[in-house]
């Protein structure tokens, strides 16, 4: 025998559960719904039908309206105990064998409480018309107990099961997604942990070559540094940061390269930033980054770096040429900061950037185009 208490409270458990979790409230709304339309709906609209058709006045249909409230009640509540206690659990771990014996248990037992229960208990209420009262009183007396399947089988026991099995597909694809999203962002966590080292280790090589030499340059690096280190440890934990926070970054970034770079030609253009406009921290600074890396580290006066960031509307462009010195070779992009940044495009602007490369003996230029809503 089941231990009713202990599936009352499961259930109650249950209910309480979908109400305090968003995605579980959801399911469980769309479940009731679905039982009211089984219980109530679906015999009401039958009523109007044969009302409409048969009968020549559709609102012939009141005079069973009565009948098909108090049944669906019992109905409604009879449904929804075999549901949540027992057929909702067996699909959701594939118990076919459960699922087969359930329903033929449900189709027996519907016949006992449709006659003991259902019957018994409105043949007995005072608020239900007298009419109504006789014809459950009726059925409750009546000696043999006709046991009919296909009603069940194709109204109630078919149409349950399936829809058991959508919500529980519509719940696993709801949670794949969930995991996917976790993992991109656990991904994406790692992608910033790579690029932080990275930029500091490249800076912080840039301030001990201006100290070996005693610049007077080494204190205004260090102060620079030190601002773009407090943008990096307390803003860019966030999902996007403000588009003009980013440039006002960027802007750091190159005043430390133009001293360290002063006899070429560095230029850095900013047109049309709206404050509103967000954007993924840091996914900027490794094109830069490249440029300077080799566009310049082997100059002595005639190299370059051209920064163009350009907002139209919804569509970001931002333009980054740098010069590549005769001996460079081929513009080496398989760098950490660059693999990090590709793949940050990938999982956060799925469909919405396109990058294009240009690679020329002299020089080498990408154009990123991001969509920003």
């Amino acid at each position: 025998m089941p231990d009713w208490n202990a599936l009352l409270n499961n259930l109650y458990f249950d209910i309480m559960l979908h109400f305090k979790n968003k995605t579980e409230r959801k399911y469980f709304i769309i479940e009731v719904c679905f039982f009211v339309f089984i219980a109530y709906v679906s015999s009401v609209i039958s009523d109007l039908e044969y009302s409409y058709y048969e009968q020549h006045n559709i609102l012939k249909f009141t005079g069973a309206l009565e009948y098909r409230l108090v049944i669906g009640t019992f109905n409604f509540a009879f449904y929804g105990c075999y549901y949540w206690l027992f057929l909702k659990k067996y699909v959701y771990h594939k118990r076919i064998g459960a699922i087969i014996l359930s329903s033929i248990a449900f189709m027996l037992i519907s016949h006992l409480y449709d006659k003991y229960v259902m019957y018994g208990s409105i043949s007995q209420m005072p608020f239900v018309s007298k009419e109504l009262r006789a014809e459950a009183l009726k059925e409750f007396n009546r000696p043999h107990i006709y046991f009919t399947f296909n009603y069940l089988v194709s109204m109630v026991v078919i149409p349950v099961t399936g829809f058991a099995f959508l919500i529980r597909s519509l719940q696993q694809d709801e949670q794949l997604k969930t995991l996917k999203e976790q993992q991109l962002l656990s991904e994406l966590t790692y992608l910033k942990a790579q690029l932080h080292p990275h930029f500091f280790f490249n800076t912080l090589n840039n301030i001990y070559a201006l100290a070996l030499k005693q610049s007077a340059d080494t204190a205004p690096m260090v102060a620079k540094l030190a601002e773009m280190m407090r943008y990096i440890l307390y803003e860019t934990d966030q999902k996007v940061v403000f588009l003009d926070r980013e440039i006002e970054f960027l802007n750091n970034y190159i005043g430390t390269e133009k001293i360290r770079h002063k006899h070429n030609n560095i230029q850095f253009d900013v047109q049309g930033i709206d404050r509103n406009v967000s954007i993924e921290p840091l996914l900027l600074l490794p094109f830069v980054e490249n440029a300077f890396k080799h566009g310049l580290e082997q100059e002595t006066g005639n190299g370059y770096v051209h920064v163009v960031i350009c907002l139209v509307e919804n569509e970001l462009t931002v333009e980054v040429t740098n010069s590549k010195p005769p001996r460079e070779g081929i513009q080496d992009t398989k760098g950490i900061g660059m693999q990090n940044l590709q793949k940050r495009l990938a999982i956060l602007y799925a469909g919405k950037h396109q990058l294009i490369v240009h690679d020329e003996a002299d020089k080498y230029q990408i154009i990123l185009t991001l969509q920003t809503a």
